[in-house]
């Protein structure tokens, strides 16, 4: 099992978890802002306080897109995003079963007067994966056939610091459930970046040559993912 160590780095709180892996990693956790880092066993605490140091003009920015992003609480009347346009929430009261369906730029949720926030968002999140999924679904062919390789399967994940991943080995596309609230372009860019694992595993020259040739607007993509809501 894992071990996550908490620790006083200069000015910043941090959760270590040291694992059998190459390479430190920092990243940024919502909604808090926690910061947290995973080290190879071999690493120092002097070698991570200073990668950690060095990079605190990047924790600032990074802090400040997650912990201003817009708290949601699947209230009637309330804004929320659907492939890169939105849709306002109307409830309506039920006794019945939970039910969540389009219609134009409303999207209906039928569920008990009494349910709450996180109610709601469960009955709303499954309404995104469903529409996902079928989006991504339909997509996936053309992706696959410009990258040349096909994924074993697609799954969904509501990830909190991760658009997409790709099991190398059974060849398994995992996609972030959060990409229904962005442009469909999102999605395409990240089918096309995990497929591409499937070449090629890390992230080097080679593979980034791969995604110029593949899909030549992935920066401007990536980008657009990496903007705050």
């Amino acid at each position: 099992m894992e071990k996550i160590i908490q620790t006083e780095l200069g000015p910043l709180t941090v959760n270590i978890t040291r694992k059998r892996m190459k390479n430190l990693y920092l990243r940024v956790l919502p909604p808090d802002g926690t910061l947290q880092i995973s080290a190879p066993n071999r690493v120092g605490d002097l070698e991570i306080e200073q990668f950690v140091l060095s990079r605190l003009d990047w924790i600032a920015r990074q802090r400040e897109k997650v912990t201003s992003r817009k708290s949601v609480h699947f209230t009637d009347g309330e804004t929320l995003p659907y492939f890169g346009t939105n849709l306002t929430l109307r409830l309506r009261p039920v006794t019945g079963r939970t039910k969540v369906e389009q219609t134009g730029g409303m999207l209906i949720l039928s569920i008990r007067a009494d349910a709450d926030t996180a109610a709601r968002k469960h009955a709303v999140d499954g309404w995104y994966r469903r529409e996902l999924n079928a989006v991504a679904e339909a997509m996936l062919p053309a992706c696959e056939r410009t990258v040349g390789k096909r994924a074993s399967e697609l799954r969904i994940r509501d990830m909190k610091t991760r658009w997409g991943t790709c099991n190398i080995k059974s060849g398994a596309v995992t996609i972030n459930l959060r990409l229904a609230e962005k442009p469909p372009e999102c999605l395409r860019y990240v089918l096309t970046h995990e497929l591409c694992h499937l070449h090629e595993a890390g992230h080097g020259e080679r593979f980034w040559k791969r995604m110029d040739a593949y899909y030549p607007d992935w920066k401007r993509i990536r980008k657009l993912l990496r903007t705050k809501e």
